[in-house]
């Protein structure tokens, strides 16, 4: 990862290189490789700007009217509220763009950068601009009659209040722009690459498509994605294919933030065949979606899933992803038991029903226990097999026996996780000293720790490090919102030192356009200098239950058993 100034060149220089791999093996396209947008104009940008690596530029062609051309290219500007922005609008016709608004650096805790890969719409009158909507926000953008000048709007949405909006005036940014038989072919990997050649290679239409059937048939029996080795040594390669009639199909997952703009298919020549290849470390575990048409849709060749709060995901293991044994039941593993009650609260909204795990010895002594808080409840239960690993994990020694404390939000969750003081106020005063005084806890911080994912993870972090009287541990997996004022938080630190156990999908570089892996070290970095005990690891996931559960053993090892051994991980 670059951090700082990150320009164009090196931006498509990296996206280019993905093109250019093992191109002498098989051309399935004549066009020649160019590295796209590898040269520059000599005058340096004005703004500091993070612009992830892309795809190349295209000058429009000469069927597009010139007043709408006049869009493509670079634009940088500062927002009304002191973002700084740059705009790619890397293809344009005259109904749609292909746009990427960065956002922001590196470097500054105040202002993270981000990023959104759209689909934008064309207008043509009564003055020349760009329109997309996302679920928070839409944007609108106007160019100048002279062409000199865009000016833009975007009305963010929010449940507790009308709509704000903030301005921009962007001018033109240097970068070079190519035509589009400058554009080289996509990547692909080796063996699939050979196959797809000979199916666009062959000249008669029926023996085409006996390729393609025989490829598919072949494809249901070993499961899509296809997986070969990589190019180099803990890769692996894998090619995902469609087939149907449609415009364009893209993958949407965890490696690109489940973005349906971004990395788009190619169609075999003469065929309703579409493929992307792509490397990933040989341990990586994906979640993904493909957009046909812009509809999100299963997999159809892939029949394993993933389940997530929100629906379910076509599910892909590379070659060495081992899956965590703890998670499955073991018949010889004593059951522990769960039971719901309902903790009041004074203020109106805050009071909700928990549920506590109590391990299986609980009933029989009188003995205390060292207590665990998580957030999302639910998510827990049904996702993150919670039970399961603490029975398992109890029983094999690998962690003394614990209560742990599953709490739900209500209504708004990320209101209450985003470091809300109504929220934190209840869980210290009301609900803590509700399961002190139901249970037979160990009441003291090193007995107590708090714990939670993505947004969840926030709130545990905020709650851990204001109140190091209460917790003494945490876990925060992928902490995901309010990063600037949490870094700023953990900049000032903790009372007295927490144990904190940290991790974060290397795929969550880009989730929602927030760069997780980069905040977390941050997160990291901060509650060290402040004499806390870290445990930090980055693994080949992304986003999801499945990544989650698969280090709580990790987590739970390193605050309350053994211990696991600081390495530093990167």
């Amino acid at each position: 990862m670059e951090y700082g100034i990150q320009k164009e060149t090196a931006a498509a220089l990296a996206y280019a290189a993905r093109s250019v791999a093992r191109v002498a093996v098989v051309a399935i396209f004549s066009a020649a490789v160019v590295f796209s947008g590898a040269r520059l104009s000599s005058a340096a940008p004005k703004l500091d700007v993070f612009v992830p690596p892309h795809p190349p530029v295209v000058i429009p062609g000469q069927d597009v009217p010139s007043r709408i051309a006049a869009l493509s290219g670079a634009w940088e500007g500062v927002w009304s509220d002191g973002d700084t922005s740059v705009l790619l609008v890397r293809r344009i016709d005259s109904e749609t763009a292909d746009i990427l608004l960065a956002q922001n650096s590196y470097g500054n805790d105040d202002r993270l950068p981000w990023h959104l890969w759209a689909r934008a719409k064309v207008a043509a009158a009564p003055a020349v601009g760009l329109e997309w909507k996302r679920e928070w926000a839409s944007y609108s953008f106007t160019l100048s009659p002279d062409g000199r000048m865009l000016t833009g709007v975007c009305r963010k949405s929010h449940s507790s209040g009308p709509e704000k909006a903030r301005e921009i005036s962007m001018t033109r940014r240097d970068i070079e722009r190519l035509t589009a038989d400058r554009i080289g072919p996509p990547y692909f990997c080796v063996e699939a690459g050979k196959e797809l050649h000979r199916i666009e290679s062959e000249p008669d239409p029926k023996a085409k498509t006996a390729l393609v059937d025989n490829l598919l048939e072949r494809s249901k029996k070993s499961e899509t994605p296809l997986i070969e080795h990589g190019s180099r040594d803990g890769s692996s390669c894998s090619t995902f294919i469609y087939r149907g009639s449609a415009r364009e199909v893209a993958l949407a997952g965890v490696m690109n933030g489940f973005s349906p703009e971004k990395d788009f298919l190619t169609r075999v020549a003469g065929t309703d065949l579409f493929f992307i290849s792509q490397e990933y470390p040989s341990d990586a575990r994906l979640e993904y979606l493909l957009a046909v048409d812009g509809k999100m849709i299963l997999d159809p060749l892939n029949p394993r899933t993933m389940a997530y709060g929100h629906g379910v995901n076509s599910e892909a293991a590379m070659p060495a992803y081992r899956p965590p044994p703890e998670i499955e039941p073991d018949k010889k593993s004593p059951r522990g038991v769960t039971e719901e009650f309902m903790v009041q609260a004074k203020q109106p909204d805050l009071g909700r029903k928990v549920t506590a795990y109590l391990p299986a010895e609980y009933a029989g002594g009188t003995a205390r226990y060292p207590v665990l808080y998580l957030n999302d409840a639910f998510g827990a239960l049904k996702f993150g097999r919670i039970v399961t690993i603490l029975d398992n994990l109890i029983a094999w020694k690998t962690i003394p026996p614990l209560i742990v404390v599953l709490v739900p939000s209500v209504k708004d969750r990320i209101a209450e996780y985003s470091m809300n003081p109504a929220f934190e106020g209840y869980f210290v005063h009301e609900l803590v000293p509700a399961v002190d005084m139901r249970y037979r806890t160990r009441q003291s911080p090193e007995h107590r720790g708090i714990g939670g994912i993505s947004a969840g993870a926030t709130a545990a972090l905020s709650l851990a490090i204001r109140h190091p009287d209460i917790f003494g541990k945490c876990i925060a997996q992928s902490t995901a919102t309010r990063l600037a004022p949490l870094i700023l938080l953990a900049r000032t630190g903790p009372a007295h030192p927490l144990s904190v156990y940290f991790d974060v999908g290397s795929f969550e570089s880009d989730f929602n356009g927030r760069d997780l892996v980069d905040s977390t070290r941050r997160l990291r970095d901060a509650l060290r200098a402040h004499g806390c005990t870290v445990r930090y690891q980055e693994v080949s996931e992304g986003h999801g239950w499945a990544n989650w559960r698969a280090r709580t053993r990790d987590a739970l090892s390193f605050l309350f058993g053994a211990g696991v051994e600081d390495t530093g991980n990167r």
